[in-house]
């Protein structure tokens, strides 16, 4: 201890802000990182719960959008994406922890994230595409990604890389316009956490197989479908619903995404099951097996003229992607895969695949 901080009295020596660097404790704010620091006295901050700050993220989305649009010039889904990772890391650094991959700012725009909920040894994936609305509130889903001549559909690169990652698909949607839900278990709600705010509904959440079935049946207002069938984020990782189930907290969030699956499930099977869109459905769930050949789709059923044309049965799992998703969502909690278990370390880890930006690692072990 040098003399000039001995002759300083102790209630000016230097303290470690959050990022690491000394500060003085009559500090209110870090000089290196510019965070809020806690003032001498008060009681430690505690990191709160992580549906309040998925709350926070999705009001703050909302008027962020909003106002972007008003400006004439809507921020892009990357640049929303950073903000909200930057909010979760900076309040919940102790339980999540992202690994962002170095990418050029082409190979960057409209790539998928994996989110990974774990207890340490055990969890499940998600791998998450982000979409904006636009200033009339509708989405882009018809987006092509690749080179012109051999582009894929965005929603279908998105499955097939999931089922490849070992991840279920999942949209999440930023949204600057209201809307009244289908279903009180899909609208804003309270909790122990927050009360209920429509604002919420800036980060809402939904299967991918939504998705795919407004592209393949050609859902007409297809926006308006897919906003009936998500919910707002925080939902999923809300831990004020008390389970009578004795599930720890990892089982009961798998089960919420498990719940979204299923529903998305249902959804595309409605249009799987119309004869009139049978050939769209077989081109958009043909796959590809382990050594890359094309899987044949199964056969269409065909209806002679004067007869009862009643959907034939199609077993959606009869795809290798989607018999992949079934494993995925049924309980058990898988043990982790060794890359994951590998970046909980923090050891250095290649991407799954060139699409993906970023892994987020959510631990839900009950403490």
């Amino acid at each position: 201890m040098t003399a000039s901080t001995e002759a300083s009295g102790p209630e000016e020596l230097d303290r470690l802000c959050e990022c690491g660097r000394e500060i003085k404790a009559d500090f209110s704010f870090c000089p290196a990182c510019g965070f809020a620091v806690q003032s001498s006295g008060e009681p430690e901050r505690q990191p709160g719960s992580i549906c309040r700050t998925l709350c926070r993220c999705a009001e703050r989305t909302f008027e962020r959008l909003a106002e972007s649009h008003l400006a004439g010039k809507a921020l892009g889904e990357e640049s929303f994406t950073d903000f909200n990772l930057q909010d979760i890391r900076k309040v919940h650094g102790d339980r999540v922890v992202t690994h962002q991959f170095t990418r050029d700012e082409e190979a960057r725009n409209g790539a998928d994230w994996e989110w990974w909920f774990h207890d340490g040894g055990h969890g499940f994936g998600m791998r998450v595409q982000a979409k904006k609305a636009h200033k009339d509130g509708r989405y882009v889903l018809r987006h092509h990604i690749g080179a012109s001549g051999s582009s894929v559909l965005q929603s279908d690169r998105l499955v097939k890389d999931a089922a490849a990652s070992g991840c279920l698909p999942f949209y999440v949607f930023y949204n600057h316009q209201n809307w009244t839900a289908a279903r009180d278990e899909q609208a804003p709600a309270d909790c122990d956490h927050t009360v209920a705010d429509q604002r919420q509904v800036g980060c809402t959440i939904v299967s991918a197989l939504v998705v795919q079935r407004v592209l393949v049946e050609r859902v007409y207002r297809s926006s308006d479908h897919v906003k009936q069938q998500s919910i707002p984020w925080n939902r999923v990782l809300c831990d004020s619903v008390a389970s009578d189930t004795g599930a720890s907290s990892l089982e009961a969030v798998f089960d919420r995404v498990g719940a979204l699956h299923w529903d998305g499930v249902l959804d595309l099977r409605q249009a799987v099951e119309r004869p009139r869109t049978q050939a769209h459905v077989e081109s958009a769930i043909e796959s590809r097996d382990s050594a890359g050949r094309r899987t044949p789709a199964p056969p269409r059923r065909v209806v002679a003229r004067g007869t009862d044309p009643e959907p034939s049965p199609v077993d959606l799992m009869a795809s290798p992607v989607y018999r992949r998703f079934n494993v995925l969502a049924d309980r058990p909690v898988r043990a982790l895969p060794k890359r994951v278990r590998q970046m909980i370390n923090g050891d250095v880890v290649k991407p799954a695949d060139d699409r993906v930006a970023g892994t987020v690692l959510v631990d839900l072990a009950d403490r």
